[in-house]
Formats: C-alpha cells, structure tokens, sequence
C-alpha cells in the first residue's frame, strides 16, 4: 500500500501542471495568466498543406456547382406555390381582429401623452367600414 501512495507522489509531482501544497489559492484574488500554467501552453500548428493534399482535386468544383444548381432552381424555375403566398401575407391578415386592437391601444397611449391621433382614428374608421362590408 505505502509502495502504491509513493508511486502515485512521484506521479503528482512529475506533472507539470501540479501545483505545491505551499501554495494556496486565493479565491478572492484575479489569476494572472502570464504567471499561470495556461500562459506555458503550446498550441500545435496546423500544416494547411498536408490537409489541402487529402481534398480531392475535383471537390471546390462539385460543391460550387450544386449550390449553383440549387440556387437556379430554388430562385429562377421553381414556380410559385400557396406556401410562398402565404409568406407574402401581413401579421394583420393572418390573424382577424389584430390592427383594430393595436390601434386602439396606440389612441389610448397617444391621448394620454398628448400626442396626434388623427391617422389612428382615420385608420379605425377605415376597418369599421370593412368590418360593416364584411357583415353585410
């Protein structure tokens, strides 16, 4: 047992990221980087080369072309369907009763402040006369 602590010691201090026992940390204090192990790290390079020659010659070309026949596709043949024309729908349309109620809360806000309400009252009374339409 006391061979197997000493071997695990040795193995402690042979680390070169252990700290002394004598050395306490201070928990309220900042860490300066410069004086910590992390400051000794060294971070491996990448050779660009080596990994440039695993990439098949004929790779950039592939992908430049299916992103290009995506795009002609996506944006130029493919033909309008209800799903596109219901992105084209206002937050208004989709949802009936929405704009009078903002309104309503922007004339309320607007009067209390003393702000101009004309376009509001304006715009109210242009939805009554949809919603009169509507009804009859």
């Amino acid at each position: 047992m006391n061979r197997n602590l000493l071997i695990l010691r040795n193995f402690i201090k042979q680390n070169k990221f252990h700290r002394p026992f004598s050395t306490e940390i201070q928990e309220n204090e900042p860490i300066k980087f410069s004086t910590s192990n992390a400051a000794k790290k060294k971070v491996p390079i990448i050779n660009k080369n080596k990994r440039a020659q695993s990439m098949p010659w004929y790779q950039p070309y592939s992908v430049v072309g299916s992103v290009a026949v995506f795009l002609i596709y996506f944006c130029i043949l493919r033909e309008e369907n209800d799903v596109d024309k219901e992105f084209t729908k206002t937050l208004y349309e989709r949802i009936k009763g929405l704009e009078k109620q903002q309104l309503l809360q922007s004339y309320k806000f607007n009067k209390e402040n003393g702000l101009s309400v004309a376009e509001i009252e304006m715009r109210l009374q242009e939805i009554e006369v949809e919603e009169a339409k509507l009804v009859v």
